[in-house]
């Protein structure tokens, strides 16, 4: 897997940002966000993932876009339970599910090891990075 680390240093520096400035605008330490840059082992969560994001003024889907071939190895031909249930509940509150974000699920569950999740927590989690786009 593509370190996501890389991608974040490479959008700061193309952005003229230090990490002192980044990770005081991110709320985070130097010390953890040079973890995350430089460590090919880093395994940020997905809200430290958020603010990094934010800070950046990028999406999420930014920097996650940057695994576009495991993206392509992860997704199954036909869709998971877990993901039609979600879809499923999007479509009755009336909600379009948006692809950007399923794809991000793939990769987070990927990442993220063999832990099951339930209906409820693909909901939060799909909530959760769709409010991330909104400003």
């Amino acid at each position: 897997m593509k370190n996501i680390g890389g991608t974040i240093k490479t959008l700061r520096q193309e952005k003229n940002v230090t990490l002192p400035a980044l990770a005081e605008s991110a709320g985070l330490s130097k010390g953890l966000l040079s973890k995350i840059e430089n460590s090919p082992d880093a395994n940020p969560s997905l809200s430290t993932l958020y603010k990094i994001a934010e800070a950046l003024d990028e999406p999420l889907s930014t920097i996650l876009e940057t695994e576009q071939v495991q993206l392509k190895r992860v997704i199954p031909s036909e869709p998971p339970t877990w993901q039609k249930g979600l879809i499923s509940r999007l479509n009755e509150k009336g909600k379009s599910p948006d692809q950007n974000i399923l794809d991000a699920l793939y990769l987070l569950r990927n990442r993220k090891g063999a832990k099951k999740n339930d209906l409820d927590d693909w909901i939060f989690l799909y909530s959760s990075i769709e409010n991330s786009f909104k400003k």
